[in-house]
């Protein structure tokens, strides 16, 4: 009995990643090019700022709250630093250090984090209603700031993370995949990683053991918030621009990702290891469908059938654990 309960659980945790394999397998025999050297680090790199942002949205996820801010926050860090240091005519013209506006502009992201953390946590307000609201704000000075158009170009010292390449490896490559472990330590052998699920689990069992259940939720929204400025720094700098409309509808893939990758959205579970393997399990799906030219409003709609058999896959999970 006990042996069925370790493999059950063992298929259950690493579910993600056995349907990425049959992906790749079918991938490589239904188009020789998918595993083109070109095309997967192409994949790679498309991966990096929904990596992130994912990454984010997890740690909020796992405490029992989610951010709808982290798109907006993106949007709205990068065109703040491409404003700060862009010659553009729609930019300050103060021609500001890159490295200074880089500073500035995780810093931003930081507080928009802790501006959410403070009023879910502290104040209790409604977390879907709290950061959808902050995050149409956000877009909208953003839209109002550029007038709906692009700032570029942007100094090569600025795009050295979205761009910049180590043997033919893109560094935001290596700094996703760095930023993973680093969160996966945190996540499984910290203090702040156990609280951080112990909130998601029980709020109220976790505040009964001393937990500072607000101090958890607040960082996890902080932490989102820098992570969601990192994509921004990304994005600018692989585009060499930045804009209202930089990044359009990738909230719902964060999502999707997310899910897939066994992150609960009741909270207490998921691990950053099933969260990057939800983000290259959605983005091979999307590679092949673009290799195969397939319909970007069919690519649409398979994300959302590929969401609606995430979460009756998460429910039957649960369901098998517990007859288990």
């Amino acid at each position: 009995m006990n042996r069925k309960i370790k493999i059950t659980t063992l298929i259950s945790e690493n579910f993600v990643w056995i349907i990425s394999i049959l992906l790749w397998i079918v991938a490589g025999v239904v188009n020789t090019t998918f595993f083109n050297y070109y095309n997967l680090i192409n994949l790679l790199v498309h991966s990096v700022v929904l990596g992130l942002l994912v990454l984010g949205e997890s740690l909020c996820f796992i405490t029992g709250h989610f951010d709808l801010t982290i798109e907006s926050t993106l949007i709205f860090t990068a065109l703040f630093a491409a404003w700060l240091i862009s010659p553009d005519p729609l930019a300050s013209g103060w021609l500001v250090n890159p490295v200074l506006a880089i500073v500035l502009m995780l810093v931003v992201g930081t507080l928009i984090g802790m501006i959410n953390g403070s009023l879910v946590a502290y104040l209790k307000m409604n977390p879907f209603i709290t950061t959808l609201a902050i995050s149409i704000v956000l877009v909208g000075i953003s839209i109002f700031w550029c007038k709906g158009k692009s700032i570029y170009p942007l100094p090569d010292l600025f795009n050295w993370l979205g761009k910049k390449e180590i043997h033919s490896l893109p560094v935001s490559v290596i700094f996703l995949i760095l930023t993973y472990i680093f969160f996966h330590v945190i996540l499984t052998h910290t203090p702040f990683g156990r609280k951080l699920y112990a909130v998601g689990c029980n709020i109220d069992a976790a505040r009964a053991s001393g937990i500072n259940v607000q101090l958890v939720i607040f960082f996890a929204y902080t932490l989102s918030g820098l992570l969601a400025a990192f994509s921004g720094w990304i994005l600018a700098g692989r585009l060499n621009s930045a804009s209202s409309h930089i990044s359009t509808g990738l909230l719902l893939y964060v999502f999707a990702a997310a899910v897939i990758g066994g992150v609960s959205l009741s909270g207490g579970k998921g691990k950053s290891l099933g969260a990057f393997g939800g983000v290259l399990l959605l983005s091979s799906v999307n590679n092949l469908m673009n290799l195969s030219h397939v319909n970007a409003y069919l690519i649409q709609a398979t994300t959302g059938m590929i969401i609606l058999i995430a979460m009756f896959i998460d429910t039957m999970k649960e369901r098998l654990l517990q007859s288990s």
